[in-house]
């Protein structure tokens, strides 16, 4: 066994060049293979080459154990080769149902789905008959590539041979029907005689709220005997998809252990239901259970909560714990962290992840062209574009959207307009409708109205609301009240429910004093029972976030928070500042205007941030809705009088507000 293991051997060499080699193999047997296999030839690529030498010089090839086991190693996810393992399958004579299955599940492993269909019509049509180990793996590929009517060939497979009885048919068939919509013949199989387990009855509860049959999974879930964690995952993991999170949070909380999928059902339920807050805070619960280490899938779900949050201290502790943990940078941890960082205001972090990353996907040059682009960084987000290419990543429809909402938040019409033009042109992407949205932005902005009109009744598909939405926009910017006016009645009929709509109609006619027509607006949103959104500002303040609305009096340092707030405005008064009253939607006295925007939110945590930082530190704040112009000019005042940098990421974009001016050159 030294002597073979002593040189370095070729894999591909014949045995007739082994031979000449001289390797002494007459000691090996089956087991010894086996084994040589299993151990060093698991986790290292030479090994695995030197040992098919070996194997193909003793003969040993002609043993399907061995033959099937050498597949398993060549497609080892961790360093294998389909090809390979595939080449290897073909060459092995006559192979038994222990290779073609070992071949099915290394297709489906390296994610070909249709392949492990495709070989599993040729085992069938040969003489290897399938036994309960290959139905799982098959059902799974027909799950997998949305293979509905392979699935039903496969089950009746499974139906003449005998094996609807086997828990794991079973289960792996109730999923399949489930993915396809099919719940009455999930439920079927579930009720189709032979043993079940709890694994069956967890399938057919994930089967039901797959398809919407919430009743029935909780009816399902009461029934059962013996529940298992499994049991808990599916209904907490399917009820926070649905929104209905108390009920998913009183089950999580209901639960007496708790793995890591029920920790990670929960956060990233709340994360798909914009719960981002409540995400944290089940994160926050989850370190503290000494048990529990969170794998990459959980900590790039709560970085996306980081960033939508613009919790920046959490966010760096998180990026602290992958490094302490030694945990690999794939793709998309890396680009989770750089969509934080960019989010949180921390180009310079996102551009260091950026950089350190050893593999890029192209969604990484996404989030990094796009967060230059949120940060009105429009030369460097075009710079880093020719870039991508010239490392040979090819771009696709995001980039492009990127690349456009740049050039939109510096007003560079001709190189926006162009590269709508080069997509289909010089890359052959088809320009999808959020393109043409972003134009209509770039000109509604930039004044081109007109143009703007033009671009929506000459797109190749029907204008949804944001396109509408975004000439809207650029109406009450420009004042045009006429051209606003029809727009906000396309909108309306559009989305009767869209509160959003209601407030940019109202603001255009308030700028005008139109006041009849405000409350005409007003009345209707009465009528269809429409609530407005109000406006939040969230700072992250030593790993906690706090929330201010207007009005709110809920935080318990609200009694400071307003007595500096007044301080500020009132040094404010003496260097000149003037409240913007435009921004009220009521038709009052100015005093009562004035003291409206006063309270807006973004004010109450610039406030809040001054009484618990020290003097010049960087106050960061995310907003939920546009930043008005009353506050973007305030802002701007304070930045100069308290000499404080001030970073607001509101719906669109971020303000940098350094010594009275902002990064935006008041164009957003």
């Amino acid at each position: 066994m030294s002597t073979t293991t002593s040189k370095t051997l070729p894999w591909h060499l014949k045995p007739e060049e082994i031979s000449a080699k001289n390797i002494h193999t007459s000691q090996l047997s089956q087991k010894n293979i086996l084994k040589l296999l299993n151990t060093k030839c698991s986790t290292s690529w030479q090994h695995l080459k030197q040992a098919h030498a070996v194997i193909l010089k003793s003969g040993q090839f002609q043993d399907h154990y061995v033959s099937g086991t050498l597949v398993k190693c060549y497609a080892n996810i961790r360093f294998g080769n389909l090809d390979l393992a595939l080449n290897v399958f073909f060459s092995v004579p006559s192979p038994n149902v222990f290779v073609w299955n070992t071949v099915l599940r290394g297709c489906l492993e390296h994610n070909e789905p249709w392949k492990v269909i495709r070989l599993y019509y040729k085992m069938v049509a040969g003489d290897s008959r399938p036994n309960k180990f290959t139905y799982p793996t098959v059902f799974k590929a027909c799950t997998i590539s949305e293979a509905d009517k392979e699935g039903m060939q496969v089950h009746a497979h499974v139906v003449k041979n005998g094996l609807c009885g086997d828990v794991h048919i079973k289960s792996s068939g109730i999923q399949m029907y489930a993915s396809f919509g099919c719940v009455t013949e999930a439920s079927r199989i579930l009720d189709d005689g032979g043993d079940l387990d709890v694994i069956c009855w967890n399938a057919m509860i994930d089967g039901y709220l797959k398809c919407g049959e919430i009743e029935a999974a909780k009816e399902l879930f009461k029934s059962m005997s013996g529940r298992n964690i499994g049991s808990y995952n599916a209904m907490i993991s399917g009820l926070a998809r649905f929104g209905m999170f108390q009920e998913a949070r009183k089950l999580f909380d209901d639960m007496s252990d708790k793995d890591e999928i029920s920790w990670s059902a929960m956060i990233d339920g709340y994360i798909k239901g914009g719960c981002h807050k409540e995400a944290l805070e089940v994160f926050n619960e989850m370190q503290r259970e000494n048990n529990i280490r969170p794998r990459q899938f959980v900590i790039s779900s709560v970085l996306s909560a980081c960033a939508n949050l613009g919790a920046f201290d959490q966010g760096r502790w998180i990026h602290a714990y992958v490094k302490k943990n030694s945990m690999y940078l794939d793709a998309v941890l890396g680009t989770a962290l750089i969509d934080m960082y960019a989010k949180c205001a921390r180009l310079d972090m996102a551009w260091e992840v950026f950089e350190n990353m050893k593999v890029k996907e192209v969604f990484s040059w996404n989030a990094m062209i796009g967060g230059l682009a949120m940060h009105g960084r429009a030369e460097d987000a075009i710079e880093l574009f020719f870039k991508m290419q010239s490392e040979k990543m090819r771009p696709d429809g995001i980039t492009f959207l990127c690349i456009l909402k740049a050039c939109a938040h510096a007003g560079m019409v001709e190189e926006g307009v162009s590269a709508l033009n080069d997509m289909k042109k010089m890359y052959n992407i088809e320009p999808e409708i959020e393109h043409y949205g972003c134009v209509v932005d770039l000109l509604g902005r930039a004044g081109f109205l007109a143009e703007a009109e033009e671009v929506i009744n000459s797109m190749p598909m029907e204008p949804n609301a944001a396109v509408w939405g975004a000439l809207l926009g650029a109406c009450r910017k420009h004042g045009n009240v006429e051209l606003g006016e029809r727009v906000g009645k396309i909108l309306l009929e559009m989305e009767p429910e869209n509160s959003g709509r209601y407030a940019v109609l109202s603001n255009i006619y308030a700028k005008e004093g139109r006041w009849e027509d405000v409350a005409e607006v007003r009345k209707l949103m009465k009528e269809r029972g429409i609530k407005t959104n109000p406006g939040t500002s969230m700072i992250d303040l030593n790993g906690v976030v706090h929330e201010f609305k207007i009005g709110d009096g809920s935080h318990p340092q609200v009694e400071e928070i307003y007595l500096m707030l007044e301080s500020i405005v009132e040094k404010l008064k003496m260097e000149g500042y003037s409240p913007k009253s435009s921004q009220v939607l009521f038709d009052v006295d100015e005093v009562e205007k004035e003291t409206a925007v006063k309270y807006h939110s973004e004010k109450l945590a610039i406030a809040f941030g001054f009484i618990n930082t020290d003097p010049g530190t960087t106050i960061r704040i995310v907003k939920n809705l546009r930043v008005c112009e009353d506050c973007h000019s305030a802002t701007k005042l304070i930045s100069k009088v308290y000499k404080r940098d001030i970073i607001v990421r509101d719906r669109v974009r971020f303000h940098h507000f350094r010594n009275g001016k902002c990064s935006c050159n008041d164009f957003w």
